[in-house]
């Protein structure tokens, strides 16, 4: 009995410092969507960056082109973890939808009318 006790807390610490040297980890389907979702959105947002500051017209482009690649894939993972319920939207409703037209019409004639003024 004390050699299998024995036996089992060796081979618990072998499971403790496999699981803490990162083998054995195991990543859900969740986890690797979620990651690829968040890698996109950090893929896009740089690849904007590129666009606004490339100087040559063929290289923006072309990045433009590969930040639509970007952005259709961004949108596919999303569309699965959505389907597999990792990543639920409440939709708003058309009176919130509302209340944001009219804030924003606000703001884009109170803008224009500054610009006017100057």
């Amino acid at each position: 009995m004390a050699q299998q006790q024995q036996g089992q807390g060796q081979q618990n610490k072998q499971n403790q410092q496999s699981q803490m040297s990162g083998q054995g980890a195991q990543f859900s389907e969740q986890d690797v969507l979620q990651l690829a979702l968040n890698e996109t959105k950090m893929m896009a947002s740089s690849i904007n960056t590129f666009i606004l500051e490339a100087s040559d017209d063929q290289l923006r482009r072309d990045y433009m082109t590969v930040l639509g690649d970007v952005y259709s894939q961004q949108k596919q993972i999303f569309d699965m973890m959505q389907q597999k319920g990792y990543y639920s939207v409440q939709n708003a409703s058309p009176q919130s939808i509302s209340q944001v037209k009219n804030k924003f019409s606000g703001q884009g004639q109170q803008n224009s009318q500054q610009q006017q003024m100057q």
